[in-house]
């Protein structure tokens, strides 16, 4: 049985967007990410909510409520999605998979299972919304990560075609600097 997205049918948002974030992977077999996550990046170990109200000025959305988020990405015109869809080959059955998806998990470890990407449907959100200024994925680096590299490669090609901002943002995970040092470097990148 494969590992979906946690938010499989939550992938592509409905509403008109100006700013699309990119994440990676959210897997839906982590029990403790699933009292933690009630949205995407809601993790504890993870500061976006904090580092994208610092970027768009408003009060920090890091420990409010899945319907806040919700309202304030809808106000601000901001999507959210991840590149990959599932993670097609690996097996809740599987110590060894279960580990490198939920207690051991890094983007580096997805270069060694089969995934189902996101990309076409990116794509087409992206096309259907003529008022986007910005597109960004949530990684600073794409080194070691081969299959992610080449997706986020025929968006950024895409972007680059079409004259629409694009970049690679420094992870909001909980390492390589706070909140308000990875919002200078959002700041730097997005086109608000």
């Amino acid at each position: 049985m494969p590992c979906n997205h946690r938010f499989y049918k939550e992938l592509i948002p409905k509403w008109e967007i100006e700013h699309l974030f990119i994440g990676t992977f959210n897997p839906e077999w982590n029990e403790n990410n699933a009292v933690q996550a009630d949205y995407f990046y809601g993790r504890k170990r993870n500061n976006f909510w904090s580092i994208v109200s610092i970027v768009f000025g408003c009060e920090n959305l890091k420990y409010k409520s899945k319907k806040d988020k919700l309202l304030f990405l809808k106000n601000k015109k901001i999507g959210i999605t991840d590149l990959i869809l599932s993670v097609k080959n690996a097996s809740i059955a599987s110590e060894v998979d279960v580990n490198n998806l939920t207690k051991k998990f890094s983007d580096n470890i997805l270069n060694k299972y089969e995934l189902d990407f996101n990309t076409n449907n990116i794509l087409d959100l992206i096309k259907n919304n003529k008022s986007i200024k910005g597109v960004y994925l949530t990684r600073s680096t794409l080194n070691g990560i081969n299959k992610i590299a080449i997706e986020w490669n025929k968006i950024e090609e895409y972007c680059k075609t079409n004259n629409i901002n694009y970049n690679l943002l420094k992870t909001p995970a909980n390492y390589g600097g706070g909140s308000v040092k990875k919002s200078i470097d959002w700041i730097s990148k997005i086109n608000i």
